[in-house]
């Protein structure tokens, strides 16, 4: 009887399992690696997503500010418009004569000497350089002012420029520079406006 026969097969089955032992074993780690690479990935993904969300978040909130601030502008453009249409009114009716004294609000321009809007500064500046707006409520910080000076007289445009212009039966155009200061819906904005209005 042939004992090596049976001894070269038991040995070439445990061969075989030990090759399918190691094959198995060698399978499970490659699984278990890619189950981790797939971990790291799907964190890292995560990580990104969190970031895109916060970052459009805090766009959002920037856009809203910029809204606001925004709004605010418009509003003190506009509560400094009303003030200048408020002088213009004062003006027509006779309210605002007292250019002489030079103070309150109301001034004359002389040549060589500074502008009285170039010396007014809002929020800083004492409130007896100005006048107050006195119109219907405006949804602002503080009440809009504004300053008039009284500039040199002058003919209307289109007309003749002969002396006669300026004596009976031709009056000169009085001429006025009205600068209107506005806070918006809080003191971080602010307005300043400025028109020339002519009356005859």
């Amino acid at each position: 009887m042939n004992i090596a026969a049976p001894l070269g097969a038991a040995a070439a089955r445990s061969a075989m399992r030990r090759k399918a032992r190691t094959a198995s074993l060698a399978t499970a780690r490659t699984r278990a690696g890619q189950r981790g690479v797939v971990l790291f990935t799907a964190l890292i993904l995560l990580v990104i997503l969190t970031l895109v969300g916060v970052m459009l978040t805090r766009m959002q909130t920037v856009e809203e500010q910029i809204s606001e601030n925004d709004q605010d502008h418009q509003l003190a453009i506009q509560a400094a418009e009303a003030a200048l249409r408020f002088a213009e009114v004062g003006l027509f009716n006779g309210t605002y004569t007292a250019f002489a004294g030079n103070n309150g609000g109301m001034y004359t321009w002389e040549s060589g000497l500074p502008d009285a809007y170039t010396q007014y500064v809002l929020g800083t500046s004492p409130a007896s350089m100005v006048l107050s707006y006195g119109g219907p409520a405006l949804p602002v910080a503080s009440t809009p002012v504004f300053l008039i000076e009284n500039m040199p007289a002058a003919a209307i445009q289109g007309s003749s420029l002969a002396m006669q212009q300026y004596g009976a039966p031709t009056p000169p155009v009085s001429i006025f520079r009205i600068t209107a200061y506005s806070y918006g819906g809080d003191q971080s904005s602010t307005a300043e406006l400025q028109e020339i209005d002519w009356q005859q």
